[in-house]
């Protein structure tokens, strides 16, 4: 019976401190007003796009290939058999896509380079592909807005995908050459590069989840994927400075180099219920805890009873970074679901709105991930943030509150340096197809004009506000 009173006893302590380690953070979301969000004079405000979403005519890279392709019991890879197609044609539209974004207010656009425009084959590089990023940049520069260049964004040339993609380390040695032409050829615009976006998500969802290419289920893959990925980042993070002698925002730095992350909450379904917080824990460390340690340590490790067992030191890693974006739109509740199908129990966040991409509207989760994202020392850059829905009334709450929370962030002594919008218009979003509108403005696909969305005005006013109070 002591033995018995002892163990109720520790199981508690331990509730306790988890509990008290880890608090789901929450605070009223109601009555926010924009003149209250003041941010600092040098605030970035942005928006995002990625090369595959927008630009169209990608049909040499490997979402080409699996969009026109087939599952294991023939459905096709992408809802309702979509393609991306011409998508939102910004490939020949960007003057006037930069043209919506100065009307925003915005002071920064980040955009991805489309590797299979530039690099079609290995070792051919189409120099009219480079002049149209180059003319990109210079429009940007025309209007005053700053270009943060994201040299890959989930997509590979049809060539590096039959090589294995990031499954063959060889092709770290042609990512690095790439990564060379790329920044040779726009440094004398950009002074921000982020090498890889979501680097988890992308090896999660390829190698593991199988609904991105190439479309594999095993976690020990995808794990060494990541590894590859972690290793490309380290070594393009040296090629970057040694190619980018060129200063030209003129702050008397020649470039800044980073890498994007994904931060997704977890939270215990059920907080007084250990086994909870034991799923809490593996998904947590898997998703974020092993990517923010590989920084601080330079040895990537994976350790998850059951599942995956993993460690490699990389090269360089340590001290690789200076800065890191942040992606965040949601949180999940976690559990184990001993006596259901589904022995991993995942589930929105009660009592709170649902995105039509069905997540959880969270702001305070943005907050927490900024704060977690401190621990790398490095200035942070909200690099994507959005929602997909039709309420244009929950899309300017949420803007609003999510603003909110990195400027809660910010009053805990974040060194949070911008916040970008995902995304500035309606794009083809990944196996979702077109049916999930993120945009700032809407984009009718039988005649791709655009327009400012009701919900999206909110995020005009807080940039406005902040421009004006600076002014005075």
């Amino acid at each position: 019976m002591l033995i018995l009173v002892y163990a109720v006893l520790i199981i508690i302590l331990l509730l306790v401190i988890l509990n008290l380690r880890y608090p789901s953070v929450s605070w009223d979301t109601n009555n926010i007003r924009f003149e209250g969000l003041l941010f600092p004079d040098g605030f970035i405000w942005g928006v995002a796009t990625s090369s595959h979403q927008v630009e169209g005519y990608c049909d040499n890279n490997d979402w080409y290939i699996w969009e026109n392709s087939i599952d294991e019991v023939g459905k096709p890879r992408v809802k309702n058999g979509q393609k991306s197609g011409v998508a939102c044609d910004h490939w020949n539209r960007y003057r006037e896509d930069i043209e919506l974004i100065k009307e925003l207010g915005c002071n920064a656009y980040r955009f991805s380079i489309e590797w299979s425009k530039v690099e079609p084959e290995k070792s051919r590089w189409d120099e009219k592909a480079i002049d149209h990023y180059q003319a990109v940049c210079e429009c940007l520069l025309e209007k005053g807005i700053r270009p943060f260049v994201t040299l890959h964004h989930f997509t590979n040339p049809i060539w590096i995908w039959e090589m294995g993609g990031f499954e063959n380390e060889d092709t770290v040695k042609y990512f690095l050459e790439y990564v060379e032409k790329i920044v040779t050829s726009l440094k004398v615009y950009v002074d921000w590069w982020a090498t890889f976006n979501e680097p988890v998500v992308y090896a999660v969802l390829g190698w593991y989840l199988g609904i991105f290419p190439p479309g594999k289920k095993n976690i020990l893959e995808a794990t060494r994927v990541l590894a590859n990925l972690l290793e490309a980042h380290a070594k393009a993070y040296y090629v970057i400075h040694g190619a980018d002698d060129f200063d030209a925002d003129g702050d008397g730095v020649t470039c800044n180099v980073g890498i994007v992350k994904s931060v997704q909450i977890f939270d215990p379904y059920r907080r007084w219920n250990l086994l909870d917080w034991l799923v809490f824990y593996m998904l947590d460390y898997y998703y974020n805890q092993s990517f923010i340690d590989a920084f601080l340590s330079g040895e990537f490790k994976v350790n998850v009873p059951l599942s995956v067992r993993y460690r490699r030191r990389i090269e360089l890693l340590e001290n690789s970074l200076d800065w890191v974006g942040l992606n965040y739109y949601t949180r999940v509740l976690c559990g184990l679901g001993l006596f259901r199908k589904e022995k991993v129990i995942l589930k929105n966040t009660k009592r709170l709105p649902v995105t039509d991409m069905g997540w959880t509207v969270y702001p305070q989760g943005l907050y927490r991930a900024l704060l977690r994202l401190r621990s790398l020392g490095v200035p942070i850059f909200v690099t994507e943030n959005g929602i997909a829905t039709m309420d244009e009334k929950l899309r300017g709450e949420f803007i609003l509150q999510h603003v909110d929370a990195v400027r809660e962030a910010l009053l805990d002594g974040v060194d949070v340096r911008g916040y970008f919008y995902w995304s500035l218009m309606d794009n083809f979003e990944w196996a979702e197809g077109f049916d999930k509108r993120f945009g700032l403005y809407y984009v009718n696909y039988n005649n791709l004009e655009r327009e400012l969305k009701k919900g999206s005005e909110i995020y005009k006013k807080i940039i406005l506000n902040n421009i004006m109070r600076q002014k005075r």
